[in-house]
């Protein structure tokens, strides 16, 4: 008997799960304490998407620097290669993330992500793209986390397309902490051309994968060179974190 069936539907049937309990507990504690909800349901979607990684069999492999708390808005820079860089970057740092807008819709999962505050974008729209702009800068006006990928797509490989300006955009005139993350996984693990939902039955019916996340050091934004610096740097941390691997 093959193994990746048996793995795909043990691992679907434990996010359907574990997402169902977790929104059933954040939901209480919400009402009990309404004065803190943002609060709590930042911590408590930070440990529902590390509960998704571990039913999924990621083996998060860490490097470089680990940023304390956000003190203020932040806006992370990440590749992109992967359904679940995602949860990664939102069991890593919280906040809300840039996501695909089709998310949404979905069974269960799109309303987590919606209660998430999930910035949603298609890629296809303009008039999308600058709703998804004036939404990050909301964001950070709040003094919120916000994840972005600056490529806008998924590739594979470790090599960046160069990177969009819309998210630092959104960041101009702000004082905003950024903090460049690079990722890699193992060659066959990318989201390329397939459809969606066969990325996510290639991923789930894996044995464990291991993922190397690497993050740089903080800085403020401003200076007109920053896109090409931090894609430099993004690059960087992507080598590190295929060293990880």
């Amino acid at each position: 008997m093959k193994l990746a069936p048996i793995l795909r539907a043990a691992r679907a049937s434990g996010a359907i799960a574990w997402t169902a309990a977790e929104l059933a507990v954040v939901e209480t504690k919400m009402r009990a304490r309404p004065e803190a909800a943002e609060d709590l349901f930042d911590r408590e979607m930070r440990r529902w998407c590390l509960g998704l990684l571990r039913i999924a069999g990621v083996d998060l492999r860490r490097g470089g620097e680990r940023p304390g708390p956000a003190h203020g808005p932040r806006l992370v820079i990440a590749n992109h290669r992967s359904a679940y860089d995602i949860p990664i970057l939102l069991t890593l740092f919280g906040g809300s993330v840039l996501s695909r807008a089709d998310i949404a819709e979905w069974p269960l999962f799109g309303y987590a992500a919606r209660r998430a505050q999930t910035i949603f974008v298609d890629r296809d729209s303009p008039q999308s793209g600058v709703k998804a702009i004036r939404a990050i800068r909301e964001h950070l006006q709040r003094g919120r986390t916000v994840s972005v990928f600056p490529e806008g797509t998924t590739i594979a490989g470790d090599t960046l397309r160069p990177f969009s300006g819309g998210a630092f955009a959104a960041a101009r005139g702000l004082d905003v902490e950024i903090v460049p993350v690079g990722l890699a996984y193992p060659s066959g693990c990318e989201y390329v051309e397939e459809r969606f939902v066969d990325h996510i039955a290639n991923l789930t019916g894996r044995g464990r994968i291991p993922v190397g996340v690497c993050v740089g050091a903080p800085r403020r934004s401003g200076g007109r060179t920053q896109v090409k610096d931090l894609e430099a740097e993004v690059s960087g941390l992507v080598a590190k974190a295929r060293a990880l691997l």
